[in-house]
C-alpha cells in the first residue's frame, strides 16, 4: 500500500509523471551534500562502463554521500559514477580480492518505476542494512514497472556490443588470458564454426587450458590460439581462428566436463548469446 495525500484516499502522495524526474533528481544531487540522506532508485537495467557485458539486471541502487559522484540529468536518464566492493571469481583479474569495481552507470527514464529518500538516524547511519518505508517513496510509475524484461530480453542483453563499438569478447577473452595462467580453470568456448587449418569445422567447441592452449591473440572481432584438437596426440598443436560473430558461449569450469547447473551457480557464464545458435540452426549456415 503506498502513502495517499492527506484527506484523499486517490490522490498519491507521490510522483507518477516522468515529465517530474529531472526536477526530482535534481534535489536528490543537492541532498548529496547532506550524509544522513540516502536515495533508493529501482528500476530495471541500467546501462554500464568497464564490463564485457554493457547491460545489466536490476538496477538498484542506493544513492549517498561517498558511494555516488558525477550525478547527470539527462532529459531521459540520470547517470552517476559509482563502485561495488566484490571479490572476484578464479580466472579473473583481481583474483581474490576484495576489489573496488568503479564504473557509470546510466537509467533510462522507461525504466525507473521507484525512487525513496530517507534521513537516517544516528543507528541507522552505523547500521548494516537500511530499511525503506511507504512513507519514504517519492516516485513510483506502475507503467514502468509492469514493463519488466523477458528472459529473452535479459539474454539478448547480455550479448549486446557495448556503444563504444567493442566487442564484449575481447573483455571476455582478456578474462580468460588471464584466468589461464591457473591450472584448475577450464574454459570452453561453444561456436557454430570455427577455422582449422584442415577447414572449418561445425559446431566446435574449444577446451582451453593452462596445458591445452597457447598463442591466444585477441583481435577486434575474432581470436586465434593453439590448441590440442586430438585427445590422443599431446604433441599435436593446431592453429584456429574463431570469428566473435560465430561464438554463443563461454563457460568457466573447475573441469573440462562440464555440469551447467554448477557452472550458473558459480557464475561461470562468462558469455551468453543463443540468438547466434538459433540463427544457425533455422538457416542451416552460419549466423
Amino acid at each position: 500500500m503506498y502513502p495517499t495525500a492527506s484527506g484523499s484516499s486517490d490522490q498519491p502522495a507521490y510522483i507518477t509523471d516522468p515529465a517530474q524526474l529531472p526536477v526530482l533528481l535534481q534535489q536528490l544531487v543537492a541532498d548529496l551534500a547532506d550524509p544522513t540522506v540516502v536515495y533508493l532508485l529501482g528500476g530495471h537495467y541500467y546501462d554500464r562502463t568497464n564490463h564485457p557485458r554493457y547491460r545489466h539486471f536490476p538496477a538498484v541502487f542506493a544513492l549517498q554521500q561517498g558511494e555516488v559522484d558525477n550525478v547527470e540529468i539527462g532529459p531521459d536518464f540520470v547517470a552517476f559514477d559509482t563502485e561495488f566492493i566484490r571479490y572476484p571469481e578464479r580466472g579473473e583479474p583481481h583474483y581474490p580480492g576484495p576489489w573496488a569495481d568503479h564504473f557509470r552507470a546510466t537509467v533510462p527514464f522507461a525504466q525507473l518505476y521507484q525512487i525513496c529518500r530517507k534521513v537516517l538516524t544516528p543507528a541507522e547511519q552505523t547500521a548494516g542494512e537500511v530499511n525503506y518505508g511507504p512513507d519514504t517513496l517519492l516516485y513510483y510509475n506502475e507503467a514502468a514497472y509492469k514493463l519488466y524484461p523477458t528472459p529473452a530480453d535479459i539474454n539478448q542483453a547480455y550479448a549486446a556490443a557495448p556503444p563504444s563499438g567493442e566487442h564484449p569478447l575481447v573483455a571476455v577473452l582478456t578474462a580468460v588470458e588471464a584466468g589461464l595462467a591457473d591450472p584448475a580453470n577450464h574454459y570452453l568456448v561453444n561456436t557454430t564454426s570455427f577455422e582449422s587449418l584442415d577447414g572449418p569445422v561445425l559446431l566446435g567447441m574449444l577446451h582451453l587450458q593452462a596445458h591445452t592452449t597457447r598463442d591466444l591473440v585477441i583481435e577486434a572481432n575474432s581470436f586465434t590460439c593453439s590448441v590440442q584438437l586430438d585427445p590422443s596426440d599431446r604433441r599435436a598443436w593446431s592453429t584456429v581462428r574463431v570469428a566473435f560473430a560465430q561464438v554463443w558461449q563461454v563457460l568457466l569450469s573447475d573441469s573440462p566436463q562440464v555440469d551447467l547447473e554448477e557452472v550458473e551457480e558459480a557464475g561461470g557464464f562468462l558469455y551468453d548469446a543463443p540468438e547466434v545458435l538459433i540463427a544457425y540452426a533455422r538457416h542451416g549456415r552460419m549466423a
